[in-house]
């Protein structure tokens, strides 16, 4: 290679003490730690890391081997169904996920579980080619089906999704005897010639719920725990049961948190096999992209955000990836969300060829640190679930729920102010967004809690909720609106009209901003004109300085029931509040507590 080549030559290195003097230079003086963040459940997240030394690459998938691409079989009208399910495999899908109905995991819909059902939406399906995933109770339904088509057991590629615990956090119940009952159901299936595996440890409630990625973890390493030692209990030697298990895991658009969050599952898991001293075995993982993160506003967002997970949960090793269409939150996607889904890890998978480099985050800085953080806080949730007698236990005194609740709502605190924007519902709002096209399919009701032990449930909550909650009262309310008293040149006040635009559209308040004035005079008949009942004063600081007070009084006097400023000039806040200016709306404020008080102030019921 010819030297001029030599990047190392071209671009000489820099020490971490030089690059910490440029931060601190840029800063005016000011530590690097100032740039500190943390996670939602306290973790820290730093500025700047160097290569972390001595890190190897952590064993995932099989060498050049790509993930298996998962599709949905959801709609409860089985004859579309299977025709998507084909579709699906037809054009490069190689796994189907079946989700019951009834079950957490069919989001309100999926098949019955029934054998007849199965076999129409499963019509022309080659078993013994195609991955398989179960979710929920139809397993035995699914199992008259494979025995009447006269499929081999031995052949398939088949995940039972037993999860009886998991169905206990989403639910809030569970059968008295459901250990005995697990390990007689998996060892009548073995006895059939399937192999499992039989259990599906699933993360999605405690993340859906509002968990942290370690809190996730840490009741799923517990979760694991608890079904080895019930098998254990019931017959099963320790290797054998660690062998009946894979895992499910939630990815987010947090990128490097999800593939960190992934790495440190294959960690906790050889850390088990370690502590129960049976021989190393890989972990199947399987990853769906989150539903809490998706939004029913503006829901084509929703492709950007499932585009960011379904990569790092190809970078951070998953075995096989589920990508949720952009609008699983409106209803059942329907082909063009599902072609767009799986054209994603395609995309991933041919064209970037991430699956030809293992473990290419490891290394990193950055990412090392976070995986470990995450393993050892998820160990310390699993020892005090551990502790308080297992999961099942952890779940009826509600030690998980408090966990889950506080970090939830260290989150929600920061969408309120908008530190975590939820780009189409918090910010950026689309206000005239037209009808999401979705499957026209009934909704299915969450199946009633098993008799036996109960638990407080954990709730299915999306972020944006609260905002799509102001967005539909509004609607509701005939769509009200804020006028923009604009006072100055228009390029004084482009910036702080579209913040504040933003702001009043989050919660369905449409903004008048088509006029700006550069005297007093006109303002208040122009307000009149506009049938608005409340008002934004908008301008720079120094034209607050000079005209605020006169346009605030204009205002008041011209009928103004509410007057907001968009802003914080601190210095004349009290001579503006004086003259009419009731609050004040600004970079880091409580969006979503602002925009609730307004609700109220305008007598918008929400529902």
């Amino acid at each position: 290679m010819s030297d001029a080549l030599r990047i190392t030559d071209t671009f000489p290195g820099f020490s971490r003490d030089e690059w910490v003097a440029a931060v601190e230079k840029a800063l005016k003086g000011k530590p690097v730690s100032r740039l500190t963040t943390k996670t939602v459940d306290g973790l820290e997240v730093e500025p700047m890391y160097h290569r972390a030394k001595g890190k190897e690459p952590l064993a995932m998938r099989a060498d050049n081997t790509p993930w298996a691409v998962a599709q949905r079989v959801d709609n409860p009208d089985v004859a579309k169904a299977n025709k998507q399910a084909l579709d699906d495999l037809k054009n490069g899908s190689n796994m189907l996920v079946v989700p019951f109905a009834g079950s957490a995991a069919a989001r309100g819909y999926g098949i019955a579980a029934d054998k007849d059902a199965i076999a129409k939406a499963l019509d022309g399906v080659m078993l013994d080619v195609v991955s398989l995933r179960l979710e929920g109770a139809g397993q035995a339904a699914f199992v008259e089906f494979v025995e009447a088509k006269g499929a081999a057991p031995a052949g398939l590629c088949l995940s039972f999704g037993f999860d009886p615990l998991g169905n206990f956090a989403s639910t809030g119940g569970v059968a008295t005897g459901w250990a005995a009952e697990l390990a007689e159901t998996i060892r009548g299936l073995q006895d059939k010639g399937f192999k499992g595996p039989f259990i599906t440890v699933d993360g999605r409630p405690y993340h859906d719920a509002g968990a942290s990625d370690s809190q996730e973890l840490g009741a799923v390493v517990a979760t694991i725990i608890t079904y080895v030692k019930a098998l254990e209990e019931n017959g099963f030697d320790t290797a054998e049961a660690f062998g009946l298990i894979d895992v499910t895991l939630s990815v987010s658009a947090d990128q490097f948190g999800s593939l960190s969050k992934l790495r440190a599952m294959r960690k906790l898991w050889a850390n088990l096999l370690d502590a129960a001293g049976v021989e190393f075995k890989a972990l199947s993982l399987h990853a769906e992209t989150s539903f809490a993160m998706t939004t029913r506003l503006d829901p084509w967002v929703n492709t950007l955000r499932v585009s960011t997970a379904g990569f790092a949960a190809g970078v951070g090793g998953a075995n096989s990836v589920c990508i949720l269409p952009h609008a699983i939150a409106l209803g059942l996607p329907n082909a063009l969300g599902r072609r767009i889904v799986r054209n994603l890890q395609i995309m991933l998978i041919e064209e970037s060829n991430l699956y030809r480099v293992t473990d290419p985050a490891a290394g990193s800085g950055y990412v090392e640190d976070l995986t470990d953080q995450y393993g050892n806080a998820a160990w310390a949730l699993f020892q005090e679930i551990f502790a308080a007698g297992g999961i099942d236990a952890a779940l009826k005194s509600g030690l998980v729920q408090e966990a889950i609740a506080k970090s939830s709502e260290v989150r929600n605190a920061l969408i309120a102010k908008r530190k975590e924007a939820l780009t189409g519902s918090s910010a950026f709002p689309n206000i005239l967004e037209g009808e999401t096209a979705v499957d026209e399919a009934e909704r299915t009701e969450l199946a009633a809690a098993p008799a036996g032990e109960s638990c407080e449930p954990l709730k299915v909550f999306r972020y944006s909720m609260p905002f799509e909650a102001l967005r539909d009262a509004a609607k509701a309310a005939g769509e009200p609106t804020v006028f923009f008293a604009q006072i100055g040149k228009i390029a004084e006040f482009t910036a702080r009209a579209t913040w504040a635009k933003n702001f009043f559209e989050a919660g369905g308040i449409k903004s008048l901003s088509d006029q700006n004035f550069l005297e007093t005079g006109e303002i208040g008949a122009a307000f009149k004109a506009s049938g608005a009942k409340i008002a934004c004063l908008v301008a720079s600081d120094a034209r607050y300085e000079e005209m605020g007070e006169e346009v605030a009084k204009e205002l008041k006097e011209a009928g103004v029931e509410m007057l907001w400023l968009a802003g914080r000039p601190a210095d004349i806040m009290e001579k503006l509040s004086a003259a009419g200016v009731e609050a004040y709306c600004f970079e880091g404020c409580d969006v979503l507590g602002e925009l609730q008080n307004i609700h109220a102030r305008l007598g918008i019921a929400q529902a």
